[in-house]
């Protein structure tokens, strides 16, 4: 084989990965490249988990010739790639918020989109008295980087992460012990939508009121679905991906429904609501908030300026 060095692999693989994966127009579930800088980043990324090694280090080492394993290895995750898997979950991990959380095709890989319920979170974490026990709910957990981050910024704070996949249960608590946050939160598998459920948080909270419900649902319409970039729908869970009509007929938003009337029932008065959604459907969940028993009902907004997220206060 050709002998080639870190330097080699992050220029010329850079490029061939930007030349694949390039697409005009980025969304929220693209897993597309919007520069050749981002390509190199990539090479970094997939350079790091087959030699076990930093960025700073391949950058310092540049002149390293790999071996013949090192390169045979870099190579099939180079492929994978090119082929539109995506990145996280071809080296495993992702970094959200400022940690590495594990992840895997159970569960949707995190988006910085997403870091604005973490944000709004904290916020509402700093306003309230610290000499009480402060609660947070995640449903529809995934990786657990949403509950865990606020648990890694909140320090007397306790959360509850729920997901219907068991295995996504698994991954969370692992990211969990990872952080150091195994005694301060629980994960385990349930279907939210069952009308079972209510109970089942019941007894979890054994009288105790959720201070913050937070949850980043399946929110895409069915028919939205198909305009997807091709590496989401082929790798990602579109059970984590696509919800149906609500009941008022709003499309896409059956399970933010849901936890709109679970928030009425497991928050205390004056707890926060936030849920993630769709660019285009701040309206319609704020219309649908309004049915219920909430105050304070607006949308906020991510650093594209795009809708992002329901805020509201239970009353």
């Amino acid at each position: 084989m050709q002998n080639f060095t870190i330097q080699d692999c992050i220029q010329n693989f850079g490029q061939a990965l930007y030349a694949a994966l390039h697409v005009e127009e980025q969304t929220a579930f693209s897993s597309g490249i919007e520069s050749l800088s981002d390509a190199k980043n990539e090479i970094f990324y997939l350079l790091s988990s087959v030699l076990k090694k930093d960025k700073v280090f391949l950058i310092s080492h540049g002149n390293y010739v790999l071996s013949n394993m090192e390169w045979e290895a870099f190579v099939s995750l180079f492929e994978r790639r090119k082929e539109g898997e995506p990145l996280a979950y071809i080296v495993g991990q992702k970094e959200f918020f400022g940690h590495l959380f594990f992840v895997d095709s159970s569960t949707l890989i995190p988006r910085p989109d997403t870091e604005i319920l973490v944000e709004e979170a904290i916020l509402f974490y700093l306003e309230q008295e610290k000499n009480t026990e402060f609660n947070f709910v995640d449903l529809g957990t995934g990786t657990g980087c949403i509950l865990l981050s606020l648990l890694k910024e909140c320090e007397k704070s306790f959360g509850c992460g729920i997901d219907i996949n068991a295995h996504a249960i698994d991954l969370a608590k692992q990211n969990a012990h990872a952080l150091g946050l195994s005694e301060r939160s629980r994960f385990f598998a349930a279907d939210f939508t069952s009308s079972l459920f209510l109970e089942q948080m019941e007894e979890v909270l054994q009288g105790r009121k959720v201070d913050c419900l937070v949850s980043n649902p399946p929110y895409i319409p069915e028919f939205e679905y198909n305009e997807l970039d091709e590496s989401v729908r082929a790798y990602e869970p579109k059970t984590a991906l696509v919800s149906e009509q609500a009941q008022n007929g709003e499309k896409g938003l059956a399970h933010a429904e849901k936890i709109i009337a679970l928030g009425e029932k497991l928050l205390k008065s004056g707890g926060l609501l936030l849920i993630e959604h769709g660019y285009n459907q701040g309206k319609a969940m704020r219309k649908l908030c309004a049915q219920y028993h909430y105050t304070a009902i607006k949308t906020l907004f991510d650093l594209a300026q795009n809708e992002r997220a329901l805020y509201a206060i239970k009353k």
